[in-house]
């Protein structure tokens, strides 16, 4: 289903067959009955399962028959389907790299079947269309070039207080790869982005890494030295680089540079 433009464009999403055993599939593939969705199932306590509803608000619990490969059956399985009904026809986004990455990595850790395996492989990625990317760098450009911006520093602790919770400092402010990035009001984006350093985070994101362990506050011990850029691999770069372009092309504005992180570059 569609996510964030620019960066992760589509989401894995699960839509149930009609009554009449006719329409879609689980893959996402058109066909009657018989279609298979393949997965792990976990049995965890119910507060954990309470907390992760609430986490993931958008959708509706459907208890469903799981099926071991060994043939063990068992009932009431939750599976989460997005509350948004799905209507035929209408677009649907390509995953990031990340993101495919990260189901063939877990259907393979998962040991599930190798030709739902391979299936996942069919999948293209989203790749950065090329005029999408020379208007990046134009406006890239432009701060640079401007007398007004380029020179303006923001700490860290000046960038904490932008996080939305005054309105005497709205809108709220991110960065990313250094740049200190006004968010459009209009646009929804993470909580947890607006008066943070999102750069680590986006790091341990594309990497499939915690980011309730690894993603550090600008006021928590481990925060600097932050990450240097030159020390990224070219996927974790382009991934940056995706990040800053889903705010920029959906009206956010760079307004500054982050001052520890461009220290912590040397």
């Amino acid at each position: 289903m569609p996510g964030f433009q620019y960066v992760e464009p589509g989401w894995a999403a699960i839509r149930p067959h009609g009554g009449d055993g006719g329409g879609d599939g689980g893959d996402g593939q058109s066909g009657g009955r018989g279609e298979e969705l393949h997965g792990s199932a976990f049995l965890i306590p119910n507060d954990e399962a309470d907390g992760l509803d609430r986490q993931e608000g958008g959708y509706n619990v459907l208890p469903v028959t799981f099926t071991s490969y060994d043939g063990e059956v068992v009932e009431q399985v939750g599976l989460y389907i997005p509350k948004k009904e799905y209507i035929p026809g209408s677009p649907e986004g390509e995953p990031s790299l990340r993101y495919l990455k990260l189901l063939k990595d877990g259907a393979k850790e998962g040991n599930l079947a190798q030709h739902w395996i391979e299936h996942l492989k069919s999948f293209p990625h989203y790749v950065t269309p090329s005029e999408v990317r020379f208007q990046t760098q134009a406006w890239i450009f432009e701060f640079h070039n401007d007398d007004d911006r380029k020179d303006q520093l923001w700490t860290v602790e000046k960038l904490a207080k932008h996080d939305g919770s005054n309105p005497e400092l709205f809108p709220p402010h991110t960065s990313i790869m250094g740049y200190v990035i006004q968010i459009n009001p209009k646009i929804w984006v993470f909580s947890s982005w607006k008066g943070h350093n999102i750069t680590r985070r986006n790091l341990l994101q594309f990497n499939g890494k915690s980011l309730d362990t690894g993603d550090i506050r600008h006021d928590e011990p481990g925060y600097r030295p932050l990450p240097k850029l030159s020390n990224c691999s070219e996927g974790e770069r382009e991934y940056l680089m995706q990040s800053l372009e889903s705010q920029l092309h959906r009206g956010s504005v760079i307004v500054a540079q982050l001052d520890e992180f461009l220290s912590d570059q040397k």
